[in-house]
């Protein structure tokens, strides 16, 4: 694993949910369904790191997506890739999806405007809505 690939240890990073005030976010927000973040690590670079999504409950089910995207040399996004998607039940709780970084796919169509490693862009998208209380986070795998 790459040196940029543990910055994942140090703690969540949250797609999804309250942010408290912290040495990486310098005020506290909440982050919402689709809100872009750049990661600062290449997740294509990790071994594996882990999509973590919680809710205490909610009138349904609730589905989340986890897209990423190069950030190319001009600065702009390349193209969104799907690397995982979870189910909660509506009575509520938390799943953990592994991914494997050197499994993900650049979009040929970006082939041509990045350098691998490159995937550190990432969206969480909450469907049919976002409950009250959902997290969506990456985090390092612990078995690492």
């Amino acid at each position: 694993m790459t040196s940029q690939a543990t910055r994942l240890l140090d703690a969540q990073t949250v797609l999804v949910g309250w942010i408290n005030h912290s040495a990486t976010d310098c005020y506290e927000h909440t982050r919402s369904s689709g809100d872009v973040v750049n990661l600062g690590t290449d997740l294509d670079a990790a071994s594996s790191f882990v999509l973590v999504a919680s809710h205490p409950g909610h009138s349904e089910a609730v589905t989340v997506t986890l897209e990423l995207a190069p950030l190319l040399a001009d600065g702009n996004a390349g193209s969104w890739i799907t690397a995982a998607a979870v189910a909660i039940p509506a009575a509520g709780g938390k799943v953990e999806a592994i991914i494997s970084g050197a499994a993900l796919l650049i979009n040929p169509a970006d082939s041509e405007l990045i350098t691998p490693p490159c995937l550190r862009l990432a969206r969480a998208t909450v469907s049919p809505a976002t409950p009250v209380g959902m997290t969506v986070a990456l985090t390092a795998n612990q078995g690492l």
